[in-house]
């Protein structure tokens, strides 16, 4: 369901979701895979707008206690940071090593090619659920880490909706799906995937 036809019937769509949340019944749904060039080549899967009221109520709950564990300097993804703050203290810190750019230094800029892709699941629960365990005081624990659970082992791989043409994903570094047919067995130009259970 994508965010005009959740919003439409928003009242509705969100009380549907917290029945399925509270009641165990909450999986998540299709996401769409497509090709992006810019600025690298990458495969994208974008999860079903449902799923992102999902992860935004997630979020909204361990945040604050990954604040609390984050350097200072990270920046993606959090209140009061953002790709600004972390150009300008960038900034800062090539001053400093440069003396005032009267001298050379060096900047390391890397991508590992498929790192979200290439996580074991089984290691990012574990060291979740024990976060979760040790750090999240709130009665509804149970429920939170169920969510994480679902979302985690969700791979968007294998249920989605395929947009673009097969030869879109040629040229994928490796480590990517690179055929829409390896993640969707029937693939065409919009491809169906059979839901898979989590």
């Amino acid at each position: 369901m994508n965010a005009l036809a959740f919003e439409l019937e928003y009242e509705a769509n969100l009380v549907a979701l917290w029945e399925d949340i509270n009641s165990g019944a909450y999986g998540p749904a299709r996401s769409i895979a497509f090709i992006v060039d810019k600025p690298v080549k990458r495969e994208i899967f974008a999860a079903d707008f449902r799923d992102r009221v999902v992860h935004h109520l997630i979020v909204s709950k361990l945040n604050p206690l990954f604040e609390r564990e984050l350097i200072f300097d990270t920046y993606a993804c959090r209140v009061g940071k953002g790709a600004h703050m972390g150009i300008r203290r960038v900034e800062r810190f090539m001053r400093r090593c440069s003396q005032n750019y009267t001298r050379d230094c060096f900047v390391l800029k890397l991508d590992i090619a498929g790192f979200f892709m290439s996580i074991d699941r089984g290691i990012l629960y574990r060291r979740l659920e024990a976060f979760i365990r040790e750090k999240y005081g709130a009665p509804d624990g149970e429920l939170v880490l169920g969510l994480c659970r679902k979302v985690v082992f969700c791979d968007p791989a294998r249920n989605c909706v395929v947009k673009g043409r097969r030869g879109d994903w040629d040229g994928l570094p490796a480590g990517f799906t690179r055929d829409p047919a390896a993640a969707c067995p029937s693939a065409t130009s919009r491809v169906r995937c059979s839901p898979t259970s989590t």
